[in-house]
């Protein structure tokens, strides 16, 4: 299968079924990269909540 055919074949799912593959797509990168493991996790850890990013900021982000 080509990716063309898989971005056609994702672009028809359900939004549920989109975010389960954006998901398992993360998932892959975030296991085999481990620079963006790192970053990952010391985002995650950060405790100080002035670093923090709510969730329509994330979706102002994604959408440029």
């Amino acid at each position: 299968m080509s990716l063309a055919q898989i971005k056609h074949e994702a672009a028809a799912l359900s939004p549920a079924e989109q975010g389960e593959l954006m998901a398992f797509l993360g998932s892959i990168q975030i296991a085999e990269d481990d620079e963006l493991r790192t970053e990952l996790t010391r985002k995650i850890d950060d405790k100080n909540p002035s670093n923090w990013m709510d969730l329509d900021e994330l979706k102002k982000r994604w959408a440029n």
